[in-house]
C-alpha cells in the first residue's frame, strides 16, 4: 500500500528541540523497569501561532514474554506551558506489545546484560493502545482520547556484526501511525511521524542516539494533513 508523505501545500510547519534522558533498570533476567524525562519547546512557529515548552516524564514496565514478544505498560505525565498564559497537563496509561520481527536470544544468565539478536538487521512493530486525558488551567473543559498507535521500526549496526557489541555505531529509523478511536475532542490526535537517526553503543551501561522527527497532523481522517512539525531529538540512555 503507497502512502504518500508529502505535506500538503499550505500546511504551517513549525520546529521543535526535544532532549531524552531514560534511566533502565533490570530487574530480573526479563523484567526491566524505565523512567523517560523528556524536555521539549518549539524553536519556531509560524507568525501568530503561540510558543509553548513542556516537560514529559513516563514510567514503564516492560517484560520479555518470548524471544519474538515484550508485553510494555507506561504511564505518561507531561506538563505544557504556553504563551497565552494557558498550561495544560496530560495523564496517558499506555499498554502494548513489542513484536520481534526477527528473533533475539532469550536471556541465560540470572540477570540479562542484553538480548542478543539473531540478525544483523533488527525489525520490530510496537503496537500501543493510549487513554490520552489533557487537563487545562483555564475552565475549558478536559480533552480526552482512545488512540491506537503502531511504529514500524528498523535498526542495523554500523561498524559492529550486532546491535549489541560495545562501540557499536548505528542507523535507525522508523514510522508511526496514531489513529484516535472515535470522535476525538483533541485537534491533531490523528497523526504520522517517521524518525531517522544515528546512535552510538559506549557499552551496556550507555546509549546516545541524535535523531530528526517529522510529524504531520490532521484533525479527522477525512481531512488534509494541516500541520508538519519538525523535530531534532537528542537521546541518552543509561542502564543501571
Amino acid at each position: 500500500m503507497a502512502i504518500n508523505l508529502a505535506a500538503p501545500a499550505g500546511a504551517q510547519t513549525n520546529m521543535q528541540l526535544w532532549g531524552t534522558f531514560t534511566l533502565d533498570w533490570l530487574k530480573t533476567d526479563r523484567l526491566t523497569y524505565e523512567l523517560e524525562v523528556e524536555p521539549k519547546v518549539l524553536v519556531s512557529a509560524p507568525e501568530g501561532e503561540p510558543g509553548w515548552a513542556s516537560l514529559d516524564v513516563t514510567p514503564n514496565v516492560e517484560y520479555a514474554a518470548k524471544r519474538w514478544l515484550d508485553a510494555i505498560g507506561e504511564v505518561a505525565t507531561g506538563y505544557t506551558a504556553q504563551t497565552d498564559d494557558v498550561s495544560s497537563f496530560e495523564f496517558s496509561p499506555r499498554v502494548g506489545l513489542r513484536f520481534h520481527l526477527t528473533t533475539r536470544e532469550l536471556p541465560t544468565e540470572p540477570i540479562r546484560r542484553e538480548f542478543q539478536p539473531l540478525h544483523r538487521l533488527v525489525i520490530r512493530n510496537l503496537v500501543r493502545v493510549e487513554a490520552r486525558n489533557l487537563f487545562y488551567s483555564d475552565d475549558r473543559a478536559h480533552d480526552s482520547v482512545v488512540r491506537f498507535r503502531n511504529r514500524l521500526e528498523l535498526q542495523i549496526p554500523l561498524n559492529r556484526n550486532r546491535m549489541t557489541e560495545d562501540g557499536a555505531r548505528y542507523a535507525l529509523a522508523d514510522w508511526e501511525w496514531f489513529i484516535p478511536l472515535g470522535d476525538p475532542q483533541e485537534r491533531f490526535a490523528n497523526r504520522q511521524r517517521i524518525r531517522t537517526g544515528i546512535g552510538y553503543r559506549r557499552n551496556l551501561h550507555w546509549r546516545f542516539e541524535a535523531l530528526y522527527m517529522w510529524t504531520r497532523s490532521r484533525d479527522t481522517t477525512d481531512q488534509d494533513f494541516a500541520t508538519s512539525d519538525s523535530i531534532v531529538n537528542l537521546r541518552v540512555k543509561r542502564v543501571l
